[in-house]
């Protein structure tokens, strides 16, 4: 296992830390900020098996118009022109995670249901991400990007032989 590796127990001192800083007279802007990251990183972990910063090329969800500008800039680095979307947007999904420690209901079984549930990441424009909501939470992310219209390609269909 990784050092960078977070675990459950480490959510939890990360919540606790958090209501510490609110206590202490800090805003919510910075107090939560360590909490958002160790969430992702434990979000990326479970999901892709990966904890290293995040970067455009380790997500396979890609907008339309991504691709397209992809496709039209083959060389250009991606943060010129392309965007790591949270669906759930970071600071959200840590709002969840500190609400769970404070209802004595963060578990392993919880955090990983929650991370296959909303944590999906996709790579859109920059001009896609001007349309995204901030501050809304959405039932889900795939409603978020809707909202904004940012459209994906459909998921293949694999046929199994017979």
């Amino acid at each position: 296992m990784s050092k960078n590796t977070i675990t459950i127990k480490q959510l939890g001192i990360l919540c606790r830390h958090v209501n510490e800083l609110l206590d202490a007279g800090f805003t919510e802007n910075i107090a939560i900020r360590l909490l958002e990251l160790g969430a992702n990183i434990y979000a990326k972990q479970l999901t892709m098996r990966i904890n290293a910063p995040d970067h455009a090329g380790q997500f396979k969800l890609w907008s339309k118009a991504a691709l397209k500008a992809k496709r039209a800039h083959p060389k250009r680095k991606y943060g010129l022109y392309l965007r790591v979307e949270h669906g759930t947007p970071r600071r959200q999904f840590a709002r969840l995670v500190l609400k769970a420690y404070k209802n004595q209901k963060i578990t392993i079984l919880w955090m990983n249901r929650l991370c296959r549930k909303i944590w999906k990441v996709a790579i859109i424009t920059h001009a896609e991400d001007k349309r995204l909501a901030r501050s809304k939470m959405y039932v889900s992310p795939e409603a978020r990007w809707k909202a904004a219209g940012i459209e994906f390609p459909p998921k293949k269909i694999i046929k199994l032989k017979k």
